[in-house]
């Protein structure tokens, strides 16, 4: 099993966290030697030597000889108990009684760290020669008039209380690493799938998407790659189809003037001159054409490339469709057509007004176009679920039930049909309506041929 380098990274900075934190507690536990357990464990020790002492003597001062003699079984049976020296002495440093023949030199002692109970108690500590010494004095106010001194002296193996901790600190420091192994993964696998599928996107798969569980960084990185890749394959869509829908239009124009050349070179060949000026208009027408397909190609193919445009304008729908009708007025009376109008007046909030009248104006510009003279064009707008629902009719043949949606692809034209056009009004109008979260679709009615797009508020 391969162990990955960011296991690796949080497993040593995870061992550094722990090595850290055990030699700051480490060292806390020497800074406050006053506060230290063997401090009060200390205390406690020797107040219960001394309270036994007082019960066992009184509270008069008798012979050395008898104190002795009273005391010294009493301190050999606490010495066994407690594991240590314990002697008392006079206030002249005499030797009053003592649990061993021979007393222990403290004189280095109490040159060392020293602690002060809150019962006044003294207590010196030393390490030499693997093992750590406590010693604890106390002075007390018995017998009367000639107060004892009680010592009491330890000595144990060097880090007795730091070995058990560090010992501890060391078994958590391995359960710890063990249960990391699962952690650690958990947290790298939704990585290594973010890797894999940046590989797989590197070789051309550009469908490639990311589970997001949670809320986390890593579900924000991986929200991120999605957005991106999701960008990605739409401007490389559309570049394609740029490309493809480009070379198709192009190539009948190109067809065209490529003929009216050879003729044109053919008749100054012959010498004969007449016509050509019909053929160069006929290439310019050709030019111009052209020139304005590639610009509605390129504003056709922003609308996958680019991101949606902000949604924060009101638009007075009443207001636009009229001042649209408006411009298509020379068309009616051209045609002699008969425009009825139904419009409620009613304003969408929350939409882009520009992509709203792109959507008519493709919409309108089709029905006036494809309408034939002496023909009719509605136009209805009414309120629908809190939205808009625009349903515009004009007088056409029914087209066949395959068309009602093709009509919508770009570059679709309906057959048998030569008014000219690119085919990218109503592909371009349907890009904008689903922006708007909308609907359009187109349906065979009894006036002719109708578009209904509905816009949700």
């Amino acid at each position: 099993m391969k162990i990955s380098r960011t296991y690796l990274k949080i497993f040593i900075s995870f061992m550094l966290v722990l090595l850290v934190s055990e030699l700051i507690i480490y060292g806390l536990l020497h800074m406050s030697w006053d506060k230290s357990p063997r401090v009060h464990h200390m205390e406690r020790q020797i107040l219960t030597v001394k309270n036994l002492v007082e019960m066992q003597l009184g509270e008069n001062h008798t012979s050395p000889e008898q104190e002795r003699r009273l005391i010294t079984p009493l301190l050999k049976n606490l010495s066994l108990s407690l594991e240590a020296y314990i002697w008392i002495t006079g206030p002249y440093g005499e030797i009053v009684a003592s649990s061993a023949p021979k007393i222990p030199d403290m004189t280095e002692f109490t040159s060392g760290e020293t602690a002060r109970s809150r019962e006044g108690i003294y207590v010196y500590k030393k390490r030499n020669d693997g093992m750590k010494s406590v010693y604890g004095l106390y002075t007390g106010k018995l017998p009367m008039g000639y107060p004892f001194t009680y010592h009491l002296y330890h000595s144990f193996p060097k880090f007795d209380e730091e070995s058990w901790f560090l010992r501890a600190q060391l078994i958590l420091t391995v359960i710890a690493a063990i249960f990391l192994i699962p952690v650690s993964r958990r947290v790298i696998r939704p990585l290594k799938e973010l890797t894999a599928s940046a590989a797989k996107m590197g070789k051309g798969d550009l469908k490639q998407r990311v589970e997001i569980k949670g809320k986390d960084e890593v579900a924000e990185l991986g929200k991120a790659f999605n957005n991106m890749a999701e960008g990605l394959e739409k401007m490389v869509k559309s570049s394609r189809e740029l490309t493809a829908n480009v070379s198709h239009e192009l190539r009948s124009p190109l067809a065209r003037m490529r003929i009216s050349l050879e003729m044109l070179k053919e008749r100054i060949a012959d010498g004969n001159t007449s016509g050509c000026d019909n053929f160069v208009n006929g290439m310019q027408a050709e030019i111009t054409h052209m020139d304005e397909l590639i610009g509605r190609i390129i504003e056709f193919s922003k609308l996958d490339m680019h991101k949606p445009p902000a949604m924060n304008e009101t638009a007075d729908m009443k207001e636009l469709l009229t001042e649209l009708l408006e411009q298509y007025k020379h068309i009616a009376e051209r045609n002699n057509l008969k425009v009825e109008t139904e419009l409620a007046d009613l304003k969408l909030a929350d939409c882009n007004r520009n992509g709203i009248r792109i959507i008519m104006d493709n919409i309108l510009g089709n029905g006036f176009k494809y309408t034939d003279p002496g023909g009719t064009v509605s136009v209805r707008m009414y309120e629908h679920e809190n939205g808009v629902r625009i349903e515009t009719t004009n007088t056409h043949a029914p087209l066949p039930e395959e068309e009602l949606e093709n009509i919508f692809s770009p570059f679709h034209r309906l057959k048998a049909q030569e008014i000219p056009g690119s085919g990218l009004g109503l592909a371009a109008a349907k890009k904008i309506v689903r922006i708007h979260e909308g609907e359009i679709r187109a349906e065979n009615c009894e006036e002719g041929f109708k578009i209904i797009v509905t816009i949700p508020a």
